[in-house]
């Protein structure tokens, strides 16, 4: 089966993906390390009927010397958010992804409503945009990972009630529901996201490389354009 990526999509932001051919998606293959910084709780994907106990944090990889995958971004040792609890990686195990358009992840789609589309993936760029570069601590990089399942598989609104739920991390639960009710659409976005896909293992939401000093520039000139406004 052949797939045709052609770039990147971000809201207003369209950033090229390498491939070798028109045809061809790019592919990344690394292996899993460890959930650090993180913290544990339990989540819920069916309103609180059953709960499931892991890890929320950030995703730690080593990218594959031998076989790496076509994709040239993603060097040496790099970091991801977890966007799909119904599969799981192994710490240790190696994988090998398909580089996929926001959008178009998670996959498979079982039970839910999935891929997640254009809006979801508008709200993850604006949550990267507001809050990333300032995680720090094991509660705000818990709170980030709570956050990006809640936009996934739910409202996006709270992981306290809804169809996603997280419970037995209180302070990480707070930050990501206060997250979560500043995403109004008004940005910063962080451009160049995108997903690694596998149909067999846990899907990974990443900033593309050297997307940070851009995101940053981008959240200055949306907060001078407002305050001019608002002088006017």
């Amino acid at each position: 089966m052949k797939y045709r990526i052609n770039s990147l999509f971000v809201p207003g932001i369209a950033v090229a993906i390498t491939c070798g051919s028109a045809l061809a998606v790019d592919t990344v293959r690394a292996t899993f390390n460890s959930v650090s910084p993180s913290v544990s709780c339990e989540f819920s994907t069916n309103s609180g009927g059953s709960w499931t106990g892991t890890l929320a944090g950030s995703m730690n990889w080593t990218r594959d010397n031998v076989t790496p995958g076509t994709y040239s971004g993603l060097q040496g040792s790099f970091s991801s958010f977890c966007i799909e609890v119904t599969q799981h990686v192994a710490f240790g195990g190696t994988y090998t992804y398909d580089v996929t358009m926001t959008p178009n992840a998670p996959t498979p789609d079982i039970n839910f409503n999935l891929p997640m589309g254009n809006t979801k993936a508008s709200q993850l760029s604006e949550l990267f945009g507001r809050y990333y570069s300032s995680l720090a601590g094991n509660t705000d990089f818990g709170a980030f990972q709570m956050a990006v399942w809640e936009i996934v598989y739910d409202t996006g609104t709270s992981v306290s009630n809804g169809v996603f739920q997280i419970r037995n991390a209180v302070p990480s639960e707070t930050l990501a529901n206060t997250w979560l009710g500043s995403l109004d659409g008004s940005g910063p976005l962080m451009g160049g996201l995108f997903a690694l896909s596998n149909r067999e293992a846990q899907d990974q939401i990443v900033p593309a490389p050297g997307v940070l000093a851009l995101a940053g520039a981008g959240g200055l000139l949306v907060t001078r354009r407002r305050r001019s406004s608002e002088n006017a």
